[in-house]
C-alpha cells in the first residue's frame, strides 16, 4: 500500500506545464500528440482531463515510465519510442498537439520537416502549444563564452552530447507557423528550479490555431 501511494504521489507531483492547464480550455475533448514527451507531466495531465494522448519520445526510459503508470492509473495514453524526425502522423488527426523544448535539439531543416508535419497533423480548429528557448537565453551566451561556433544561424553542435542546440527568435517561430492563427505569442523569463543551481532561462511559447479556408 505505501508503494502504490508513494507512486500515486510521485505521478501526481509531476505538473504540467503552465500553458498547458490554460489551452486546454481552447480544446474540445479528442485527441492529443505529446511530442518529446519526457516523463509524461504533460500527458498524464491531459489524459486525467479527459483527452486521448499519443506520447512520443527518443527516451526508452521515458517511454517505459508513460507506459507504467498509464497501466498503474488506466490513463488513455499510447506511449511510443519514436524520434520525432521520423514520426510519421496521421493527416488531421489531433484536436491539440504539443511540443516542449523539442524543436530545439534539431538543426534548421529538420525544424522546418517536423513543423510541417505538425501543421498537417492537426484538425480543423485544431490547437498547437509550442514552447521553445530563445536567442536571449543564458545557455546561448555561455555555448559562445565556451568557444562554440554557430554551424548555422543560432545553432550549436554539442559534440560531447553529439546533438545540436537551435534557439528561437519570435520571428522565426511565427514564421514556421504563419498558416496558423495566433492566439499567443510570447517571450519570458523564467526561474529554472528543476536543478542546481537555480536560473533563469528566456523561452518563447506560441498558441496557434489551425483554420481552414
Amino acid at each position: 500500500m505505501r508503494q502504490e501511494t508513494r507512486e500515486k504521489n510521485n505521478i501526481l507531483s509531476l505538473k504540467p506545464v503552465k500553458r498547458v492547464r490554460e489551452v486546454i480550455k481552447l480544446v474540445s475533448k479528442g485527441k492529443v500528440l505529446d511530442i518529446g514527451a519526457g516523463k509524461g507531466r504533460n500527458s498524464f495531465f491531459l489524459a486525467r482531463n479527459g483527452f486521448k494522448v499519443t506520447a512520443i519520445d527518443i527516451s526508452p526510459e521515458n517511454i517505459k515510465f508513460i507506459k507504467k503508470f498509464s497501466k498503474n492509473y488506466k490513463l488513455d495514453i499510447k506511449a511510443k519510442r519514436i524520434d520525432i524526425r521520423k514520426f510519421k502522423s496521421p493527416l488531421k488527426n489531433y484536436s491539440l498537439v504539443i511540443a516542449v523544448s523539442v524543436l530545439d535539439f534539431l538543426r534548421k531543416k529538420e525544424i522546418q520537416e517536423v513543423a510541417e508535419k505538425i501543421k498537417k497533423s492537426l484538425k480543423e480548429n485544431g490547437i498547437l502549444y509550442l514552447s521553445v528557448f530563445s536567442t536571449k537565453d543564458s545557455f546561448m551566451e555561455k555555448l559562445k563564452r565556451q568557444g562554440f561556433k554557430e554551424t548555422e544561424k543560432n545553432t550549436f553542435y554539442l559534440f560531447k552530447a553529439n546533438l545540436f542546440r537551435h534557439f528561437f527568435t519570435k520571428k522565426e517561430v511565427r514564421k514556421l507557423f504563419k498558416e496558423l492563427e495566433a492566439i499567443y505569442l510570447k517571450e519570458e523569463k523564467f526561474l529554472d528550479k528543476s536543478h542546481e543551481p537555480s536560473h533563469f532561462h528566456n523561452v518563447i511559447e506560441f498558441i496557434g490555431r489551425k483554420t481552414e479556408i
